[in-house]
């Protein structure tokens, strides 16, 4: 009977034993979620810069546009895209072109401008799930003056370039970019892309609606974006017809509510 008891006791005790360690991990393991769950990657950072150096720029010398993109202390050579927008202050047409990886984190393209004058550049840096587009102004060849140089001034009256683009800066500091091609399809499915950054970081959480309509018709269509990517906004939208079209991003963050318009040619 004695030994009966004292078996039943030993084996009750190492189940009490094998139950205590069997949740030791399983609770060492939570904590481990938890931590990892608090961790949140660092942002992309890009910055710009041109070689030579944007001071020493000039119209019919070839020059790089450079974007180098870190995220921490890590360069990333596996950005998913990088395009620059290039165009001259007062132009509608904004051209981009992808950039080519070099080493170390750096993305460039080479350009050449024909005409002095003041320059924007936008690096496109979608990586890692994040997406990053700061603006450098450049400042190419000297300033104009005369007006044999800049159409309706004055004999004698300086050209005085400002620090932003007027089309692309809304209320607040905020830029917006419609980001579609100039030729689009008609009776197929395309994507209205819109980026919005505030001092150069992705403005999120914005309320976005596109109005749409075709030059010259009264009718206009409003549709509703949604985040995807930081800062980016994006609808599925079909043209009906060939034509002309207004495509008008309005954003609206807070008390800030402003619009940003591109011309399409639907064919």
């Amino acid at each position: 009977m004695k030994k009966t008891i004292m078996k039943t006791f030993m084996f009750m005790f190492a189940l009490f034993i094998l139950a205590a360690c069997g949740g030791q991990p399983k609770e060492e393991g939570n904590k481990a979620s938890s931590s990892d769950s608090d961790d949140v990657p660092e942002m992309i950072e890009v910055s710009i810069s041109t070689d030579p150096s944007s001071d020493q720029l000039k119209p019919k010398e070839s020059f790089t546009i450079q974007a180098k993109v870190t995220q921490g202390d890590e360069n990333v050579n596996d950005a998913d895209e990088v395009e620059f927008e290039f165009w001259k202050k007062g132009q509608e047409e904004h051209k981009k072109v992808e950039g080519e990886f070099t080493e170390k984190g750096v993305y460039e393209i080479e350009k050449t401008v024909n005409e002095p004058g003041t320059y924007y550049v936008i690096s496109h840096v979608t990586a890692r799930g994040m997406h990053n587009m700061p603006q450098k102004e450049l400042q190419i060849g000297e300033m104009y003056h005369g007006s044999s140089n800049e159409e309706g001034m004055d004999e004698g009256e300086s050209y005085e370039e400002g620090s932003s683009e007027e089309s692309d800066h809304g209320e607040g500091g905020i830029v917006a970019h419609v980001m579609l091609d100039d030729k689009l399809p008609v009776n197929e499915e395309v994507t209205l892309v819109g980026h919005l950054q505030k001092d150069n970081e992705p403005l999120t959480e914005a309320e976005i609606q596109f109005e749409v309509w075709k030059n010259g018709d009264e009718k206009h269509e409003y549709v509703d974006a949604k985040e995807g990517k930081q800062g980016e906004y994006s609808v599925a939208y079909t043209f009906k017809e060939q034509g002309e079209y207004h495509v008008n991003l309005h954003y609206k963050k807070g008390d800030m509510h402003s619009h940003k318009e591109k011309m399409v040619a639907v064919e």
